[in-house]
């Protein structure tokens, strides 16, 4: 029965990695910030409904640190799509050396007479 039970563990894990590379480390970050996020916000409503004020300076710092990673994960994947894009552009797949764009890039356009 131990057997049993390491292979379905060594499984269980193997799935959860599959699914870790799937999401993207980026997406992953998200989430968690949005998860912190909420959390962070339910505490400090209960900080309010029992003192009768909010901590104004711990939310406005919260906000400028989700802002930040927020805005610094969006700039890593906007540099990623360009280094993409850049590196298909210059490794054509024409042997000639001239890029031939994607199919489908002329679709719904005629021919020039």
């Amino acid at each position: 029965m131990s057997r049993r039970n390491s292979r379905r563990k060594r499984q269980k894990k193997r799935k959860v990695q599959e699914l870790i590379k799937k999401l993207g480390t980026l997406n992953i970050v998200l989430i968690c910030v949005f998860v912190y996020m909420m959390y962070i916000n339910w505490k400090m409503l209960a900080v309010f409904s029992q003192c009768g004020s909010a901590p104004e300076s711990a939310w406005c710092a919260l906000i400028a640190a989700l802002l930040g990673e927020c805005g610094i994960c969006g700039w890593i994947k906007t540099s990623k799509e360009k280094h993409r894009r850049k590196q298909d552009y210059n490794e054509p797949s024409d042997p000639g050396g001239e890029y031939q764009g994607d199919t489908g890039d002329n679709e719904g356009m005629e021919d020039e007479e």
